[in-house]
């Protein structure tokens, strides 16, 4: 096992398997590019966890979790990024913002982050699909709203 000083999570023990390097840093912070993925608790949360800045580590989700209907559309240019071959073997997890307000928690579904789990290269890609935006709400706002974005 490896260990690892995180300013927001502590100490963290990771393996090797559970590093994921970037093709192209993530957007907002292409400078770094390798990173681990943590479970969070028992829940269907993980951190993502810069192996280059201690103090850079996101909310993620597995987008099935919350929208067991979700469809990414990967651009042909991402899976040649990352060298994705059928049969496919890849995941897909998404960034959570997590406002004052918990209520109001989102998932940006437009942006997934996408991983070839045989080689565990990854890539933020943007999706071709009209119907995602950056911010799908994961809790229901109001009486039948649950998953709906602005």
């Amino acid at each position: 096992m490896l260990r690892y000083e995180s300013a927001k999570l502590g100490s963290i023990e990771y393996g090797e398997e559970q590093v994921i390097s970037f093709v192209e840093g993530i957007l907002g912070f292409p400078a770094y590019r390798e990173f681990v993925l943590l479970e969070h608790r028992q829940g269907p949360f993980m951190w993502l966890q810069s192996l280059e800045e201690p103090s850079l580590a996101f909310l993620v989700a597995d987008p099935w979790n919350f929208f067991p209907d979700y469809a990414p559309e990967i651009p042909d240019e991402d899976v040649e990024a990352l060298e994705l071959e059928e049969p496919y073997n890849f995941s897909v997890f998404c960034f959570v913002t997590v406002p004052e307000r918990v209520e109001m928690t989102s998932v940006n579904l437009k942006g997934p982050t996408v991983v070839n789990l045989n080689t565990r290269r990854a890539k933020q890609v943007v999706l071709l699909n009209p119907e995602y935006t950056t911010r799908h709400y994961l809790f229901p706002r109001e009486a039948g709203e649950a998953g709906t974005a602005e």
